[in-house]
């Protein structure tokens, strides 16, 4: 693997939570000594695993490591305890199961853990999978995760409210700028749009939120972390330090 160190730096300072979300991602695999990594969060609406970024899986691979694993006995133990992080050794049969001997392994991987992001009642929202070509999983990696941890749940939590009303990432960004106060003029500006176009966005927006006038709509953007990048940037911020 090789890595661009002012790019993956300048993706985690970006302002954009998808580019800092893609250059955490290139920093475990760096830092933590993984191979390859992906991060999805799951669609409350549609009940499945969306990715969201990975590197390092070929996509067939990357579709089978969100598609019902829930379901699958080998990762059953992980799916019943959330809260920690287990690599293959750790999970009796993994190897030699079905998504160790005939999907990951044929790619290269011979270790890999799974870390479940949850919210404050425990519902999962989202995943990260981590492997690696060598027989251990690197200690710093699996630390790395866990304090990593809420940077992912937060972003997974912004991405599931943002599917909840299937807000575009265009409308995201307007309604990001309506939260912080902005007219439509200064909208335009910053994002080199008409006034004309802003108001088609703002209109869309008030509907499939269901509320009236962009006060509402400010409001529930607040409420919901809809627009806001704070928390993921906050918390990325604390895991790198």
């Amino acid at each position: 693997m090789s890595f661009d160190i002012a790019s993956m730096a300048a993706d985690l300072s970006s302002p954009v939570a998808k580019r800092r979300m893609d250059g955490a991602i290139d920093f475990l695999r760096f830092e933590g000594k993984c191979d390859g990594f992906l991060f999805a969060y799951k669609d409350e609406i549609a009940g499945r695993f969306v990715t969201v970024g990975q590197r390092g899986y070929g996509d067939a691979v990357a579709d089978f490591l969100t598609d019902s694993i829930d379901t699958r006995p080998e990762f059953e133990k992980q799916f019943s305890n959330h809260e920690f992080i287990f690599d293959w050794t750790e999970v009796p049969g993994f190897a030699t199961s079905y998504s160790g001997s005939q999907v990951l392994r044929p790619q290269g991987f011979n270790n890999g853990v799974l870390m479940l992001l949850h919210d404050s009642v425990g519902e999962i929202i989202g995943m990260c999978h981590g492997n690696v070509e060598k027989k251990d999983f690197p200690g710093t990696g699996k630390e790395l995760l866990e304090r990593m941890r809420p940077a992912f749940t937060g972003y997974a939590l912004d991405r599931r409210s943002a599917a909840r009303f299937r807000l575009t990432h265009r409308e995201l960004q307007i309604l990001d700028c309506v939260r912080r106060g902005m007219s439509n003029s200064e909208i335009g500006e910053q994002l080199f749009l008409s006034p004309r176009t802003v108001t088609t966005h703002i209109e869309k927006i008030l509907r499939k939120l269901g509320v009236p006038n962009r006060v509402l709509a400010a409001v529930y953007a607040t409420e919901l972390g809809l627009g806001s990048d704070d928390r993921s940037v906050d918390s990325q911020r604390a895991a790198l330090r």
